[in-house]
């Protein structure tokens, strides 16, 4: 898929029925059922895990330049009712790849979710994407959307820039002076010059503090920092950035006929008014607001469980 343009036109494939599992009843993250290291070629290969059983859900954590460990393992309860397919995108965690733009770009992490799937020899998936990671999960979406039963995006970003101006508004005043010169004090210092993996998990916890209401609950999320991803995660997020700037899909949203949950946080920089916007343009989108911030998955689990199984429980056969 090529951003900035329209995708190819999707065509409806009947929808498998899931489980009515009430995912917010269970307790405890499920075990890992495999793991693997798919290669892509030209030095890329994609590390995956498999937790869970039931229908295959492919996880797409954000960033850029992070990898999949902050996701668990809040979000290893769905595993419940889901078979849930993290993986690490390129030149982060234990995924390999060239640091250029032939292979740190969004038709080629696109590319990645394809081969993922096929790998998990299913014919189509559900597509979970977490803050810019759904973007990822949207352009494969757009791409193959006779490959996708049903989509979540949870506290997306937004695929264009009306409301640019106002997340930018409502995210600096939500960040406090302290925080401000806290960032400043490290991003200065030789152990983030070195990309120390401790002092970039220490800019994450920083920076994460002005997308939640409680800044305790960034206590349960792993944020400690892979080599790989300390040491690559800017330059993956410039390349990326880069491959998406200018990108805006508001007027190719209207052709995506994928059942689609938009599940946002009330008080996370992303006003409400956005998601409501990206759930009215996309045919089959629902909207979910929860009082929380950007990570739902531990500051109200039981809710963003629940909203999931009837989602996916809702689907069509």
């Amino acid at each position: 898929m090529r951003t900035g343009r329209r995708g190819p036109p999707g065509r409806w494939s009947g929808l498998a029925a899931v489980s009515t599992v009430l995912l917010a009843s269970c307790t405890g993250p499920a075990e890992p059922l495999m793991s693997g290291v798919l290669q892509r070629g030209d030095g890329v290969s994609i590390a995956w895990v498999s937790v869970g059983r039931g229908t295959p859900m492919i996880v797409v954590h954000g960033g850029p330049g992070m990898d999949h460990r902050y996701l668990r393992p809040g979000l290893d309860t769905l595993g419940a009712a889901h078979r849930l397919v993290y993986y690490d995108q390129r030149g982060t965690g234990g995924s390999e790849a060239p640091l250029d733009t032939a292979s740190i770009n969004l038709d080629a992490f696109v590319g990645d979710i394809e081969a993922l799937r096929a790998e998990q020899g299913a014919e189509r998936v559900l597509v979970l994407g977490h803050s810019y990671g759904t973007m990822v999960a949207l352009g494969y979406a757009l791409a193959h959307p006779d490959r996708v039963r049903g989509l979540v995006l949870l506290d997306p970003v937004e695929p264009g820039s009306r409301f640019a101006a106002e997340t930018g508004r409502r995210f600096a005043a939500a960040r406090t002076d302290a925080d401000v010169q806290a960032l400043r004090d490290l991003v200065d210092s030789p152990a983030f010059e070195a990309r120390e993996p401790q002092a970039v998990e220490r800019m994450y916890r920083i920076a994460y503090r002005a997308t939640v209401p409680d800044p305790s609950v960034l206590d349960d999320l792993d944020l400690a920092m892979e080599p790989r991803t300390a040491r690559n995660g800017s330059e993956v997020t410039a390349l990326l950035g880069g491959s998406l700037q200018g990108a805006d899909w508001w007027d190719e949203l209207g052709s995506l006929r994928v059942p689609t949950l938009v599940v946002h946080g009330r008080a996370e920089p992303t006003p409400v008014a956005m998601s409501e916007a990206l759930a009215a343009a996309l045919p089959e989108g629902r909207l979910v607001v929860l009082e929380t911030g950007h990570f739902p998955y531990v500051e109200a689990p039981g809710a963003l469980y629940e909203a999931v199984a009837r989602f996916t429980s809702g689907i069509d056969p």
